[in-house]
This record gives structure tokens, sequence and C-alpha cells, in this order.
């Protein structure tokens, strides 16, 4: 007698490969917003990207939709930890901006 199976136990396979192109690259729109708000080195470009998340806008609120994404679901995951990287750049960006400052007045 052959065993049940589920026919949706593979379900996240099925639906990984069944997304339409336009989801796809609205994953990566998202993904990309994310990775530039938490490695990126253009400490300007940073700041742009946790603005864009962390202020809720409707463009980011459109974004997440078309990747398939709760825009609430994804700010919160992520809120306090963007919160905490832009305090870090702030902070890095106002001591290397001091120190600029103190190395011109000294010369």
């Amino acid at each position: 007698m052959a065993k049940y199976r589920d026919p949706l136990a593979n379900s996240q396979i099925y639906f990984e490969r069944n997304k339409e192109p336009e989801q796809h690259l609205w994953i990566s729109v998202l993904t990309k917003a994310v990775d530039d708000a938490f490695q990126g080195c253009d400490f300007n470009e940073a700041l742009k990207a946790i603005n864009w998340i962390k202020h809720d806008s409707a463009d980011f609120k459109k974004v997440c939709v078309m990747a398939g994404r709760s825009p609430r679901y994804v700010r919160e995951r992520i809120l306090q930890a963007l919160l905490e990287r832009e305090k870090r750049i702030i902070t890095n960006t106002e001591r290397s901006r001091h120190e600029t400052q103190k190395l011109k007045s000294n010369e």
C-alpha cells in the first residue's frame, strides 16, 4: 500500500520555481535595498536605504507587495537593526568629520 503524500509537502520549492519574473525582479530590488542598508560601504547610500525602509514610504510598500512580501512584516523584522546601523553610521561620520576638522586646525 502506498503512503499518503501531502500534495503541498514541497510547496515552498513549488512556489519559488513558479514565481513570475517580475516578482523575482522586485525581490531583488528589496534585497538590494536591505543589503545597501546593512552592508553598504557608501554611508550616504546606506542612509538613503535605511530611510527608505524606516519611513515606510509608499514606494517601499509597493516594492514589498510586488515582491510578494508584507511591508509591515519586513519593516518590523529589521527596524531595530536598521536603527542601530543608522546610529553607528552617524556616530562614525561625526567622529570622522570631527577628526578631519581637528587635523585642519592644526595645520
